[in-house]
């Protein structure tokens, strides 16, 4: 079993970090790496919702299902991949939503478990998310400060 942790600082007020990364249907404008949303089930606190990547080299689109769980009141976000759970016997996240020097501090914490049937190794899939997870969350930033200074 492994975790991992990444934050970003991001020059926006927390309440609309927080609102714009739940809002999965529009995660396409947000992310760089999806090519799809599709949310499945949505209540005030829960959120059941596919995914599809884009290509990446010479790995085709993926797809998956997850849920996720809002705790507005702490502005936390739990959740958990579904299927297919390929490469991880398991996936489970938590974000986190700091106000910090005018800004927010988002962190990231992903523990997981790889399945030895994906034939990779728990090096290699902790390097490739430590890589796409500082990736998006720049992605993130660029994208929500772009939008807040034109509001």
């Amino acid at each position: 079993m492994a975790t991992i942790q990444n934050s970003i600082w991001i020059q926006a007020d927390r309440i609309t970090v927080f609102e714009r990364t739940n809002d999965i249907a529009h995660w396409t404008d947000l992310f760089t790496e999806y090519k799809e949303t599709r949310v499945l089930e949505q209540g005030e606190a829960y959120i059941r919702f596919e995914l599809t990547t884009h290509p990446e080299g010479n790995r085709p689109s993926r797809t998956w299902e997850s849920e996720r769980w809002l705790d507005r009141p702490n502005f936390r976000i739990t959740a958990r991949r579904l299927a297919p759970l390929l490469p991880f016997k398991h996936m489970n996240l938590e974000w986190l939503y700091e106000e910090q020097d005018e800004g927010t501090y988002m962190t990231w914490i992903q523990e997981f478990e790889v399945d030895p049937a994906s034939g990779l190794t728990g090096e290699q899939v902790e390097a490739h998310l430590n890589r796409t997870t500082k990736e998006q969350m720049t992605a993130i930033k660029h994208n929500i400060e772009k939008q807040t200074v034109r509001s």
